[in-house]
């Protein structure tokens, strides 16, 4: 993932599908189970309904979050999990801590990993 995997404002990302209509065609703007119906905001019947939560994704990215503007790994996870973030914060654009953490972890051990790969590779070929 990279910066430019941002919100489209119709609560889906750059690159990813649109978000999909549920049985009673209602669309969810992020991956919440189907009795969180306070980020709902359109229908197939009647389009948008809820702009205010169409704005509040738009806004919803790496430069805007307080947590993300200092992480090294914010361009790697792109905000995380919205919805995470609005189950245990209330909001949308707060981050979720646990898969922050998780999230820099991984990136600390696959940049150990490379480096760990260049230096096998860096010796296998000087001792041709």
């Amino acid at each position: 993932k990279c910066e430019g995997v941002r919100c489209r404002g119709d609560g889906s990302r750059e690159g990813e599908d649109a978000p999909e209509a549920d049985d009673y065609g209602e669309v969810d703007l992020v991956n919440l189970p189907a009795a969180n119906h306070r980020l709902r905001h359109r229908n197939v019947d009647e389009g948008i309904t809820r702009t205010d939560l169409q704005d509040q994704f738009k806004c919803c990215n790496v430069y805007a979050k307080e947590k993300c503007k200092k992480c090294f790994a914010k361009f790697y996870c792109s905000g995380g999990c919205a919805a995470n973030s609005y189950n245990f914060h209330g909001n949308i654009n707060d981050a979720y801590d646990v898969g922050c953490e998780l999230e820099r972890k991984r990136v600390e051990c696959a940049i150990m990993l490379k480096a760990m790969q260049m230096m096998d590779e860096e010796e296998e070929t000087s001792e041709e």
